[in-house]
């Protein structure tokens, strides 16, 4: 019995004692990061990569936690180094178009998210995001196409029908756009850019009581110029 216990002592203290291996960290890294604990799971990710230089799963997913902290230089390093390690993975590409995005670069921003949806055409966070820079480019009706398929492949894409809202609002296209806008607040009521923008086109459309709805919500989630509309045309 007692030769038991001190093996068993031994075993525990090994474990102990044992170098913690890169799934280990891995999992501490996904665990912090749900908690939003970017910095914490960069520091667990580094640790993954410095047992598994390899690995194009760890530096996308530092990557993205860099990205979350705004820090875009250091994310597009490891999307890159994700990229050399994997040419596969569509979520990379994705990232990747993001953070380009972020950076102004929206050429080089659509042509990840062109590689995103060949890898996977049914990414309807591709779409969208591709059409976004499609629309900063003055290419509302190829942005209205991205988005139409964003929303073919995900239905409740609330964020998807504000942006063809706005595609559509800006070709003056208002019943359609209203529409849109409608389907957006339908599936998530805390847009405020869609109540500011619904507004606009009610007050284009003489329905000011709804506009003046629209601005008062809008000003409550934290559009302050809401405000002054208000002022201005609601009495």
């Amino acid at each position: 019995m007692k030769y038991i216990l001190i093996t068993f002592l031994a075993l525990v203290l090994l474990t102990a004692c044992s170098p913690r291996n890169y799934k280990y960290h891995s999992r501490q890294a996904a665990v912090k990061f749900q908690k939003q604990d970017y910095s914490g799971a960069i520091t667990e990710w580094t640790k993954v990569i410095e047992k598994k230089s390899n690995y194009a799963t760890a530096y996308k997913r530092r990557g993205i936690a860099y990205y979350e902290l705004n820090d875009y230089q250091n994310a597009l390093l490891d999307l890159n180094q994700a990229i050399i390690l994997n040419k596969y993975d569509s979520e990379s590409f994705k990232y990747r178009g993001d953070i380009q995005m972020k950076l102004d670069k929206l050429k080089e921003a659509i042509q990840d998210y062109n590689q995103a949806i060949t890898l996977n055409n049914e990414y309807a966070n591709a779409y969208n995001n591709r059409g976004i820079c499609k629309a900063k480019l003055k290419d509302h009706a190829g942005a209205v196409n991205d988005y139409n398929r964003a929303i073919l492949y995900k239905p409740d894409y609330a964020v998807a029908y504000q942006n063809r809202a706005n595609a559509r609002f800006r070709v003056k296209a208002y019943r359609e756009a209203l529409e849109d806008y409608n389907k957006a607040l339908n599936y998530n009521s805390n847009l405020p850019e869609a109540y500011f923008n619904r507004a606009l086109i009610n007050i284009t459309l003489k329905q000011n009581q709804d506009a003046c709805r629209d601005w008062a919500k809008a000003e409550e989630l934290g559009v302050p110029k809401a405000g002054d509309y208000r002022k201005r045309y609601c009495k």
